[in-house]
């Protein structure tokens, strides 16, 4: 297999380093926290062609792996360094692999980018729209359970007056399942009455 087609994409966070000239990506890497404004956040499209890469992230992706493990101990920035130090230590004839594989990877991203079509903004907002409910639309028929918690929450609270949200519902569920067969019919029939009432409801309904 040739370098040409050995050639590994990484994370797109490096897609975008390669973005400048090529004497600012030999130069040594200085890495800099940069506090992002709040505001609207643009979501990556995952459709968008990977950025090209530049000679020098070609060779740092072929020989990252191997600077790591000559080097266990090394820091992420110490590999970095390492890297445009052997890169620039290339002769002519090293270094033009690169520059050409470099080169193909630009005409696939120029390839690429001119067949790809960005989301529009207004399908984004479409997306994030729920729709709207309507009012008229009969309500969901309820579970035995639902029946049953509805009809002793109020006295759980009061018997339970520190108990939170969410131990009360798990006391009216311990309380429900420990219900004998003649109480628990109640509301299996209560569910059944309303599950009626929703098919009858909702075969006259019509949407708006």
């Amino acid at each position: 297999m040739s370098e040409e087609d050995s050639i590994e994409y990484e994370s797109e966070e490096e897609d975008e380093d390669t973005e400048g000239s090529e004497e600012e990506e030999e130069e040594e890497v200085e890495v800099k926290v940069i506090k992002k404004k709040r505001g609207k956040s643009n979501k990556k499209d995952p459709n968008k062609p990977k950025r090209n890469m530049s000679a020098f992230f070609i060779y740092s992706n072929a020989h990252r792996k191997r600077i790591k493990e000559e080097n266990p101990d090394i820091k992420f920035g110490e590999v970095a360094r390492a890297l445009s130090t052997e890169f620039k230590a290339l002769g002519s004839k090293e270094k033009k692999k690169y520059e050409k594989l470099a080169e193909k990877d630009k005409e696939r991203y120029q390839t690429a980018m001119s067949n790809y079509v960005p989301p529009s903004d207004d399908s984004d907002d479409d997306r994030r729209k729920k729709p709207k409910k309507d009012p008229n639309k009969p309500k969901r028929n309820l579970s035995a359970f639902f029946m049953y918690s509805n009809a002793v929450r109020e006295d759980v609270r009061k018997e339970n007056p520190e108990a939170k949200f969410g131990d009360i519902a798990r006391l009216i569920s311990g309380q429900f399942k420990a219900l004998d067969k003649s109480e628990r019919a109640i509301y299996d029939q209560q569910a059944a009455d309303d599950k009626v009432r929703y098919v009858k409801q909702m075969e006259k309904y019509s949407p708006p």
